[in-house]
């Protein structure tokens, strides 16, 4: 369901006044009102962060030489086959001389309190697992009563899914599928080397976007090199001018020297490089819908995925990236410039294009265009479907994930509501 308002031409006036004009018409009350009621759930937690993780760090020594790689691991591969690396490194000589250590960067759900310690030999053989504390800063090794068996399930690269509504900052329906992406961490037995796996999976919207990836904290000038290992560009072949990212590059200097991976110029080519009949890039929704419709969108698209490989000048700037610095972002034409929408945390962010003209605070409002999800395979809403709705007259919750409405009714509660499906008919 959406809702529909007299107000959306008053708003876009007051948007092109400020970016157009000198003389400033903008209401600050009026669009923030106007966020609110497109939003689908009342009576938002003004301090709310959008945030699903928690991070930290963690130094691990030993004075056992055959311990050579450590992890975190999101769970015990003895007993769960969800285990994921969430951190690696290799050990090395401490400062000292009198021992080996290494400090791990991690992120995990804020729900979760406890991780896993895994170690291997230089082999590559596991030889044991231990739990910690999240939140713990040093731990010695060699206090530690690892666990090992016969048996150990596989683990896997940690995922996290990114979910985007279009269209900043003007809001839309706010079902969070505009642009879906699945993006892992993997680490390189070369310390400076770390590799990022995006998925993009689907496009539920006609209007058409770039995408990449601010890498928050890095320097354009900590990064060697950003080269695709298992294929071409996502966007090979785009026909026309790269106006949104202005490169073809996979590496791209942000306008404050950040380090930013592009992924492409334009998502429906990115998805099926069609052009329509009047030589346009055709703007199909792909994967939103449980029905096609003819001339409109299409199902069953296989996910565009790409591995990017990114050379660090520095093994410490390749090891201590974590997901919190992971920030995918939109680019988008609208009036007259190109507008990002980033997760929440770097929502104001200028990456590529400048467009605020100092006026951040006009847009600091409590409600984000994008969310992200500490789950591998988060099932996302079809097209025009909230994630959960709320309505402060009637009390009435709905939606797919109705646990998502009390979480945005208060940032304390409800911080695993993505693991609970009350409608699995309203999600892809």
């Amino acid at each position: 369901m959406k809702k529909t308002s007299h107000w959306i031409p008053l708003i876009a006036t007051l948007l092109l006044t400020t970016v157009s004009c000198e003389k400033e018409l903008f209401d600050q009350d009026i669009y923030n009102e106007f966020v609110d009621f497109q939003f689908m759930i009342d009576n938002v937690d003004r301090e709310h962060m959008w945030c699903l993780t928690h991070s930290d760090t963690i130094t691990l020594s030993t004075n056992k030489e055959e311990i050579y790689t450590v992890q975190i691991l999101t769970a015990n591969p003895y007993t769960s086959a969800e285990a994921e690396i969430a951190a690696e490194g290799t050990i090395y000589l401490n400062k000292q001389q009198t021992g080996y250590e290494a400090t791990l960067a991690y992120t995990l759900p804020i729900v979760q309190d406890q991780a896993f310690i895994a170690i291997k030999d230089m082999a590559g053989t596991y030889l044991g697992v231990a739990p910690f504390t999240i939140g713990t800063d040093a731990i010695d090794l060699d206090q530690l009563a690892f666990e090992k068996r016969g048996t150990m399930n596989p683990t896997k690269r940690q995922t996290f899914s990114y979910v985007f509504d279009d269209g900043y900052p003007i809001p839309a329906d706010f079902d969070y599928n505009d642009m879906v992406l699945r993006i892992s961490k993997e680490y390189s037995k070369l310390s400076y080397q770390l590799y990022l796996t995006v998925s993009l999976e689907a496009v539920g919207t006609n209007k058409s976007y770039a995408g990449a990836i601010q890498l928050v904290g890095v320097n354009y000038d900590d990064v060697e090199s950003v080269e695709i290992v298992d294929g071409t560009p996502m966007d090979e072949g785009y026909p026309f001018v790269r106006a949104a990212l202005n490169s073809d590059k996979s590496l791209i200097k942000g306008r404050h020297g950040e380090a930013v991976v592009r992924l492409f110029e334009n998502a429906h080519w990115a998805m099926e490089k069609e052009l329509d009949a009047m030589g346009s890039v055709l703007p199909y929704i792909y994967n939103t819908e449980r029905t096609e419709q003819e001339g409109r969108s299409k199902n069953n698209i296989p996910a565009v995925t790409r591995t990017y490989r990114i050379n660090f000048r520095s093994p410490n700037v390749a090891r201590d990236l974590s997901f919190d610095q992971i920030d995918p972002f939109i680019v988008q034409e609208y009036n007259g410039g190109f507008w990002e929408t980033h997760t929440y945390a770097y929502k104001f962010s200028e990456t590529i294009h400048s467009i605020y003209n100092g006026k951040q605070s006009y847009y600091d409002n409590h409600i984000s265009w994008s969310i992200i999800i500490p789950k591998s395979d988060f099932r996302y809403t079809v097209e025009g479907m909230s994630l959960g709705t709320y309505n402060v007259e009637t009390g009435e919750v709905f939606g797919p994930y109705t646990s998502f409405a009390e979480w945005m009714k208060d940032h304390t509660q409800n911080n695993d509501w993505y693991l609970r499906i009350q409608y699995p008919q309203l999600l892809y």
